[in-house]
């Protein structure tokens, strides 16, 4: 899948939903495991998802079909991405609007003083020990949109796609 095809309107408005700490924060919307997001200042990446139940369920306690009769919308509960900071400028608040990234945006915080850089990977590595497949896929991204360090980053992958076999104890 091309980088471009994940970058354009999602046709919904994506929103801080809670800081968890300085490298790790939620957001309510329709976004996948691997793609990136930006806010005013922060650019992070998507690590997992899970359903949250509506507000209203949670506390009139009423039969989830009596409300879906009548209200099907606030019964439906809420999508929620975990993310991890790639990049920030100034914290996330609360409420801010979320856009995906686009290559201008990665282009960008990798190639700052126009030497290439990835000052997160460890981090990124340590957070996803489980799941180094959601790495490995960044890297690809990264080499489209950035072709001129695809030899670098073929080396960082090499090492994560065996690290990732690493850890299989075949």
């Amino acid at each position: 899948m091309d980088f471009k095809e994940n970058v354009g309107d999602l046709g919904e408005n994506m929103r801080i939903l809670r800081l968890l700490s300085d490298d790790e924060f939620e957001v309510e919307g329709e976004l996948k495991i691997g793609d990136v997001i930006k806010t005013s200042g922060t650019l992070a990446i998507v690590l997992s998802l899970y359903h949250e139940d509506s507000e209203i369920r949670k506390y009139l306690g009423i039969e989830v079909g009596k409300i879906e009769e009548f209200m099907p919308d606030l019964s439906a509960g809420e999508r929620i991405a975990k993310c991890f900071t790639l990049y920030c400028k100034e914290l996330p608040k609360p409420g801010e609007e979320v856009d995906l990234a686009d290559e201008r945006d990665l282009r960008r915080i990798h190639l700052e003083g126009n030497e290439f850089s990835i000052p997160y990977l460890i981090a990124l590595m340590k957070k996803c020990r489980d799941r180094l497949w959601i790495v490995r896929d960044y890297l690809d991204r990264l080499m489209m949109v950035i072709p001129e360090e695809r030899g670098v980053i073929e080396i960082i992958k090499a090492e994560v796609e065996y690290r990732m076999l690493k850890s299989m104890e075949l």
